[in-house]
């Protein structure tokens, strides 16, 4: 019986092994042989093979390299997927060696067709304590759990050191939202932890968390890369400098020369600052960095965006004439507190908090000092719709729940306390302008007895312990819900269209 790869020849005075390439096998196969090759083994697969896995191929000594024979750049480079029913999401790893290489191969995590892991791996995950780590031509696509690309750190004392990430294509990397079972289907294209590095000449599509995010990684240079968001997605940034690790050190970085395209929306295209990303973050983060020479272009309400950070940044030189504007024509800020709201409202591409920025610090002109604390630039949303309807049966939900999320900064929702309230947010605050005006006490302390229905037989009803508590009246006539972004906020319309109940009608 023939055997699925020729022989494995040792080279110890080369440093290396060499093999003819693989057509086909598992995980197995490939983690056979870098057990039995050790330190040097180089595993080919031919081109134009792909491998199914149900586990993770595993990197097991220095020096080790998986990669398709004759090192293709176009659609013949292998691919690794996961096997058809399998939960893997991880599908290579390599923890604490030197040299690992990686290249000329496709990774493809088939999220479309096989799914989101709750709880999984990203598609490749290399360092901790490790030199000299390449990965470069590869292809890392649908990614089944929170990134593409991961290189991790291995502590502040034995950190991941002097790796290159070159000439990739990454992407798409997940999707926006949360799906029906409210798991987080968001995704990074290349997460990055180590120091005194360089990423470069990469082609990031996609991404719908960050494209490429920095976690710290002192001395790390971003130059070249191209980064567009999806098409039907919208991504939170495309670089971002914004969690602490390596005790919150940015020192040395460096992010030059990239392009940045919004195509649906990239809410921000460099984020800078332990605040530019959330709310809670206990300190700024620290330079010296230096951002400079990106261009930014399409629909980025953001283009930079700086809060959290301390000692020294310097942007200068970056190219914001292509972003569109106004941000009103291609996005919302109804979840943006107030004066990241006003940095919207003036098309402000390039945002700081002044006092968000201590320290020697550079800002090439055209930055919008923000008047109040302009926390978490990813706060806006494409443009959202002007209403929204449901059928018959189609709306069923418990309290806190919102209803309608529309244009115009208009908020319905279903609360706490068992009434809905129509807000206009366009100020930061929620100022109300329509209520049912029915509240329950059950709802507060039971959130499940309460429940807000578009029934079958066309009443919109709330209920509290089963009990009828808002009541539009409308059964028998009713046949779809609208809320809108003006008033009347709220109609129930029959099937020819004819409005039979809005908010001005007694309840």
């Amino acid at each position: 019986m023939a055997s699925r790869f020729q022989g494995l020849a040792i080279l110890p005075l080369l440093g290396f092994a060499a093999a003819s390439c693989i057509s086909s096998g598992d995980q197995n196969t490939i983690n056979n042989l870098f057990k039995s090759g050790g330190a040097g083994t180089v595993v080919q697969i031919c081109a134009g093979t792909t491998i199914s896995v149900t586990g993770t191929i595993t990197f097991t000594a220095d020096n080790q390299e998986i990669s398709t024979s004759g090192y293709p750049t176009d659609e013949t480079r292998a691919i690794i997927q996961p096997a058809s029913g399998s939960d893997v999401s991880m599908l290579l790893s390599g923890y604490g060696y030197n040299g690992l290489r990686v290249k000329n191969i496709q990774f493809d995590g088939l999220r479309p067709s096989l799914g989101l892991v709750k709880d999984g791996g990203a598609t490749i995950e290399l360092g901790q304590n490790s030199n000299g780590i390449e990965i470069s031509n590869i292809v890392s696509k649908n990614a089944r759990a929170w990134s593409c690309l991961h290189l991790l750190q291995g502590g502040t004392d034995t950190p991941c050191t002097n790796v290159t990430i070159s000439n990739n294509q990454i992407g798409p990397c997940g999707n926006e939202g949360l799906n029906s079972a409210g798991v987080s289907q968001w995704a990074d294209g290349i997460s990055f932890a180590c120091r005194d590095s360089l990423i470069e000449n990469n082609y990031v599509t996609g991404s719908t968390d960050g494209g490429i995010v920095l976690f710290g990684a002192p001395g790390t240079t971003v130059q070249g890369n191209t980064i567009v968001s999806s098409t039907t997605d919208a991504g939170f940034g495309a670089i971002n400098m914004v969690d602490y690790l390596y005790d919150g050190s940015y020192a040395n970085v460096l992010v030059t020369n990239n392009t940045i395209t919004g195509e649906k929306l990239f809410n921000v295209g460099i984020a800078i600052g332990a605040y530019a990303w959330s709310f809670n973050d206990d300190a700024s983060l620290q330079g010296p960095a230096t951002i400079t020479n990106n261009v930014f272009s399409g629909n980025i309400p953001f283009a930079i965006g700086v809060n959290g950070w301390t000692g020294g940044l310097t942007v200068t030189g970056n190219d914001v004439s292509n972003v569109n504007s106004p941000t009103s024509g291609y996005s919302d800020a109804n979840s943006c507190v107030a004066p990241t709201r006003d940095l919207w409202k003036q098309s402000a591409h390039l945002a700081y908090y002044p006092t968000g920025l201590t320290g020697t610090n550079n800002l090439q002109s055209g930055f919008v000092a923000a008047d109040g604390n302009s926390t978490n630039f990813i706060c806006t949303a494409p443009s959202l719709p002007s209403s929204i309807s449901y059928g018959l049966n189609e709306l069923n939900v418990g309290v806190n729940t919102v209803l309608a999320n529309l244009h115009n900064s208009i908020v319905t929702q279903y609360q706490g306390d068992g009434n809905i309230v129509t807000y206009n947010t366009s100020t930061g605050s929620y100022v109300p302008v329509w209520a049912s005006g029915h509240t329950s006490s059950v709802c507060s302390s039971d959130p499940s007895a309460c429940s807000c229905d578009f029934q079958g037989d066309g009443n919109f009803v709330t209920y509290a312990s089963g009990k009828p508590q808002f009541v539009t009246g409308t059964q028998g006539k009713g046949q779809k819900l609208t809320f809108l972004n003006q008033s009347p906020w709220i109609e129930i319309t029959d099937s020819a269209g004819n409005v039979v109940w809005d908010t001005t009608d007694a309840n």
